[in-house]
Parts: C-alpha cells; structure tokens; sequence
C-alpha cells in the first residue's frame, strides 16, 4: 500500500492479483487507487504509475491493470 498526494489530495495505491509471467518476462498485477472525497484523479496525474485506467460509477475508487517487464527490449516485443 502506498499513500499519494496528487493535487492537494491524498490518493492510496493498492495492488492484488500479482503475477509473474515468466513466459513473457514481466510482472502483471491489479491496481486499485482509492481517492475518497474526490470522483476520480486525473489520468495525467496517475499516468506514470497506471497503464490502463477504469473509473467506477460513484467514485472514490480508481482501478488499472499494471504490467512492469523486466527490460525495455522485452516490452517492445
């Protein structure tokens, strides 16, 4: 768990569902931002951090799909 503080607010990074996919050289995990108070977190904000963003209807939750590979040739592949 990680606290955040993106635009004057405090924003928590959570993740679940880790996996190491060996056969494609990276590490693939869900990753749920809970910014309660606020509807949703701009995507520039968080961009860097999440490579696919969903927002659910009532707000307060954020909810991306990471995946982190272990060299720059391997992503590009």
């Amino acid at each position: 768990m990680i606290r955040l503080q993106l635009s004057g607010m405090f924003a928590t990074v959570r993740t679940r569902k880790y996996k190491s996919n060996r056969l494609l050289s990276r590490r693939q995990m869900v990753v749920d931002v809970l910014h309660p108070g606020r509807a949703t977190l701009p995507k520039t904000k968080i961009r860097e951090k999440l490579a696919v963003v969903q927002t659910h209807f009532r707000g307060g939750k954020t909810t991306g799909f990471a995946l982190i590979y272990d060299s720059l040739d391997k992503a590009k592949a």
